[in-house]
């Protein structure tokens, strides 16, 4: 079961509040693609638990105000947060269909995530601290030692990865030893990037 936490720390079904979503948007007469990505990914895959939802999505008046109001049904929006928001919009282009997949759908409502390599992608680019922490927990989790390999996928998803940040999520991954040995290894193979 997939969760969000309420105000009160109650752990609800993500899915019951999508369910929810989906019949607000039925009664509104409208549809809703979400593409999601952040911490809502991050906890799919088993890392950190996320507070709000950070979705590409087309907005208006309406279906943000059914957003809210789906929010505080389920006791989910922050005082400074709407459960479900579009902001990262104003950070990353919306990720093309090919590193999505739907993990729900209903008649009004589609809920797809980003693969947790473009996620990657995104959090290497925005190279926020964070970003780098979760990039690392993910590297260490997948046991990931390929930071060459990686960033070839990545520059193949169009991403534009600064390979010093990458190399400091792998030094958080696999510890400052780790890194020394691979920049000994690969001391040529990186002149490149630099």
């Amino acid at each position: 079961m997939k969760t969000i936490h309420t105000n009160n720390n109650e752990i609800i079904d993500i899915e019951s509040v999508f369910k929810r979503l989906n019949e607000g948007l039925s009664e509104i007469n409208q549809s809703l693609a979400l593409v999601c990505a952040g911490g809502f990914v991050m906890q799919w895959h088993g890392y950190r638990a996320t507070i709000d939802i950070d979705a590409f999505y087309n907005s208006n008046a309406e279906i943000d105000l059914l957003i809210k109001k789906v929010g505080d049904e389920f006791s989910i929006n922050r005082p400074d947060a709407i459960w479900l928001n579009n902001s990262i919009i104003n950070m990353n282009p919306t990720p093309p269909e090919e590193y999505c997949k739907i993990i729900y759908h209903f008649p009004n409502l589609a809920v797809k995530i980003v693969g947790i390599i473009y996620l990657v992608g995104m959090k290497l680019e925005n190279a926020r601290e964070q970003d780098i922490v979760d990039v690392g927990d993910i590297l260490k989790h997948e046991n990931n030692s390929q930071p060459l390999e990686l960033l070839s996928k990545l520059f193949d998803m169009k991403f534009n990865i600064d390979v010093s940040i990458l190399l400091d999520a792998y030094e958080k991954a696999h510890g400052m030893d780790w890194l020394d040995d691979f920049y000994v290894k690969n001391q040529t193979k990186l002149c490149q990037y630099f």
